[in-house]
Parts: C-alpha cells; sequence; structure tokens
C-alpha cells in the first residue's frame, strides 16, 4: 500500500513570496491610493498559490504587481518606488513558480527547506541587482523618457522569460 504524495507546493518560498508581496504593497500604500489594491490583491492571489499550488494564481500574483507600480508610476510615485515594486513583481512570481515545481516534484511533505532558502538567496539576490542596474540605467540615460517606459520594458522582459520557460 503506497501513501498518496501532496503534490502542493512547500510552504517556505510562498510564505517569503506573501512577504515580498505585503513589503510591495505597503511601500506603494505610501505613494499611491490607486495602486494599492492591486498589490493587496497580489497578497491574496500569493497566499493562494502557497497552498493551493495554482501556476496561474502565481502569474497573476506578478501581474497584479506589475500592475501596481504601473499604476503608481502613471501617478507619479517616485522612479525608485516604481522600480523597487517592480522588481519585487518578479521576486515573488519566481518563488511561487519555484515552490510550484518544487511541489509537483517532490511533494510538499519532502524536506526541502535548504533549497528554497537557497533559492530564495538567489532570487533576492538578482532582483535587487537588477532594480538597481536597472535604475542607475534609467537615470544616466534616461534623458527625461518616463518610467512607465522602463516598466513596460521590464513587463516585456517578464513576458518573454515567462515565454521562453515554456
Amino acid at each position: 500500500m503506497t501513501a498518496e504524495i501532496d503534490r502542493r507546493p512547500p510552504v517556505h518560498s510562498g510564505v517569503a513570496a506573501v512577504v515580498v508581496a505585503s513589503l510591495c504593497t505597503a511601500v506603494v500604500g505610501l505613494f499611491s491610493l490607486y495602486a494599492t489594491p492591486f498589490a493587496a490583491l497580489a497578497i491574496v492571489t500569493a497566499t493562494v498559490t502557497t497552498f493551493a499550488g495554482w501556476r496561474r494564481a502565481a502569474a497573476l500574483t506578478g501581474v497584479l504587481l506589475f500592475l501596481a507600480a504601473m499604476v503608481a508610476g502613471f501617478l507619479s510615485a517616485p522612479d525608485a518606488v516604481v522600480v523597487v515594486i517592480a522588481g519585487g513583481a518578479v521576486v515573488a512570481w519566481d518563488l511561487l513558480d519555484n515552490a510550484i515545481g518544487l511541489g509537483e516534484q517532490v511533494g510538499r511533505e519532502a524536506d526541502t527547506s535548504r533549497a528554497e532558502l537557497a533559492h530564495a538567496a538567489g532570487s533576492v539576490g538578482v532582483g535587487v541587482v537588477v532594480t538597481v542596474v536597472s535604475y542607475g540605467l534609467y537615470r544616466v540615460s534616461g534623458g527625461g523618457q518616463p518610467l512607465s517606459a522602463l516598466v513596460l520594458l521590464l513587463l516585456g522582459v517578464v513576458a518573454l522569460t515567462s515565454l521562453l520557460r515554456t
């Protein structure tokens, strides 16, 4: 008799993604009232992904955080805030996607905490570097261009990356 393996994602990465989405919501809430509902919905979708393992909810988390960044950018939030929210969107989506993959491969009950911690550290590190470099390039070569162009460019990169992964 074999026991059924629970294929839902492990909790650690999901909780980290919920924390990232919550931090993004708090930051965007300080600067844009209209962008806050998008970020707040991202917290809900990240939580649903953590407990149900729906890949579409993980993607929706990233999209909602990107929408929050775009709305904040259109409503004149500081440039650094918009770039940080966009970077947070990628990190939250990556953490959730990794958690779903781990759940599908080894199940929720397997001890994946070291792998999740290593992935989270790498994801946050890459997210910070890409955010800082993107903001630096924007400041150096922006020449008065709107920040929303940078956010749309980042959205295009994420969409392309997502398509290449499938």
